[in-house]
């Protein structure tokens, strides 16, 4: 078999794995805007706000670390794992895709104020492609190409978060020097 389609899957899986881990704590460091949000959102009754809340960032939580631990330590048993954060991904795109046709502007609740758009159900469906894809093929077995790979998922879930960020910046930036 090709050593690029476990490799590609073993990063996205890694990369889904870090934002979980990263976003459910920061659900946790913030949750009265966690429950704000998902209020926000209107899909959901909101006596259940509190309680969807906590389950959403335990998930994360508990799935996220669970898969990297399992990709770094044990990849043979990446299947149950990634299994279930491809379920997870699914869910979460899901949602926002519901959440974008019918309540668009308001926010993802994924990392801060980031509006609910295409883009977000897009990243959840690759996220959970990848996932499934790495629970089907396995990750990568050899500890330099496995570690590689957990890097580079580390590298773009750091861009993908600081990309926005930086993009936003310069746009206050520039709105502010042609005041």
């Amino acid at each position: 078999m090709n050593v690029f389609w476990p490799a590609a899957m073993t990063v996205l899986t890694a990369l889904g794995a870090i934002l979980l881990a990263a976003a459910g704590a920061a659900h946790a460091a913030r949750p009265r805007e966690h429950r704000a949000v998902l209020r926000a959102h209107r899909l959901l009754p909101t006596a259940s706000a509190a309680s969807v809340a906590v389950a959403v960032t335990a998930a994360e939580v508990l799935v996220g670390v669970t898969v990297l631990a399992v990709l770094l330590v044990a990849p043979g048993a990446t299947v149950l794992p990634s299994a279930t954060q491809a379920t997870l991904y699914c869910a979460f795109a899901g949602y926002a895709a519901v959440l974008r046709t019918q309540r668009p502007g308001v926010p993802c609740g994924c990392f801060g104020a980031e509006q609910v758009s295409w883009v977000v159900v897009s990243r959840a469906a690759v996220l959970a492609a990848g996932s499934a894809g790495c629970a089907t093929l396995g990750a990568v077995e050899p500890v330099p190409d496995r570690w590689s790979c957990v890097a580079a998922g580390a590298v773009l879930a750091m861009a993908s978060h600081l990309i926005p960020a930086w993009r936003g910046a310069n746009s206050r930036k520039s709105t502010r020097s042609f005041r």
